[in-house]
């Protein structure tokens, strides 16, 4: 295909806003054929935003809300194929009033000049990894913050307990695990899983050596932080699958969560200087139940 022509002068460009990630390393399918200087402005455009978001919300609506598809009345499954220009834009009119010309069906045809290059983008705009970087970021403020005054204990019910009442409410972490189970050969899905793996979890592999180093506790032979990572994980995305479907996180027989008992439980394997109760570990620089550090004897 040839390139696709520039807007006319009398055609606004888009209206770049700043947001927290750069789109236009995002968004391999906007503005094909276009300069790349304008194809970065149009990413990072205020309407590219807001018919990304509409896209996700529709998607919501349809797979995360949908109790069908109603065989029995010749539906199909809707996996993307809701996501008309005109569906959009109608919900562009209902969730914006006012700003039609802004989000209008010329301006959305200047974006995509095709569905199939939005769905693309869309999927692209899902699992971009900006969100979990953010949620990674919120997990690590409020686990350091815990630490003076925690126990061990505490702070892994919290902190896990915390992990599964974000994923739950957070209707996009359920869209990506829709989407992945349907497509996970498609490259954004499996580009996003290797991103997880090189680098976010090692991220939280750094958060889980600085919580235990404070806790006094160290890597058994053998083992690695980033080990723990994995493992972790993989315990949490087990929990989610379960929580999803009763909406509220399993509890084992003696009342903790699934997800904190599982850690609990793992702990002695992979790490030393654990006592018998773990209500009793307190951080090193905080005066727990251990106690505040006794004064030096004077030398004689």
């Amino acid at each position: 295909m040839g390139e696709v022509p520039e807007m006319s002068q009398n055609s606004a460009m888009p209206e770049t806003v700043a947001g927290p990630e750069d789109l236009s390393l995002v968004l391999s399918q906007i503005g094909r054929g276009k300069l790349a200087k304008t194809r970065a402005r149009m990413a990072n455009s205020t309407e590219a935003r807001i018919f990304l978001e509409l896209g996700l919300s529709l998607l919501q609506d349809d797979l995360l809300l949908h109790t069908g598809p109603n065989f029995d009345q010749g539906d199909r499954s809707r996996l993307f194929e809701s996501l008309s220009r005109e569906r959009i834009l109608e919900q562009a009119k209902q969730r914006h009033p006012g700003q039609g010309e802004l989000l209008s069906d010329d301006k959305y045809r200047y974006l995509w000049e095709r569905k199939g290059r939005y769905t693309e983008d869309l999927i692209s705009y899902l699992f971009r990894n900006g969100p979990s970087r953010e949620h990674l970021t919120e997990m690590q403020r409020a686990a350091l913050d815990l630490l003076p005054s925690a126990s061990l204990r505490e702070i892994i019910q919290l902190v896990a307990a915390a992990e599964v009442q974000s994923m739950l409410s957070d209707p996009i972490t359920s869209l990506q695990t829709i989407v992945q189970a349907a497509m996970p050969s498609h490259p954004k899905v499996r580009q996003y899983i290797q991103a997880q793996y090189e680098l976010l979890l090692p991220s939280w592999a750094n958060l889980y050596e600085q919580v235990s180093v404070a806790y006094g506790l160290r890597l058994k032979p053998g083992v690695t932080w980033f080990d723990i990572a994995l493992l972790f994980n993989a315990v949490v995305e087990g929990t989610l699958v379960r929580a999803r479907i009763d909406r509220v996180e399993a509890r084992l027989s003696n009342g903790e969560g699934v997800l904190a008992g599982a850690i609990f439980l793992m702990l002695p394997a992979l790490l030393d200087g654990l006592k018998n109760d773990y209500s009793l570990m307190y951080a090193k620089d905080s005066a727990g139940a251990d106690g505040p550090e006794e004064p030096e004897e004077p030398e004689l």
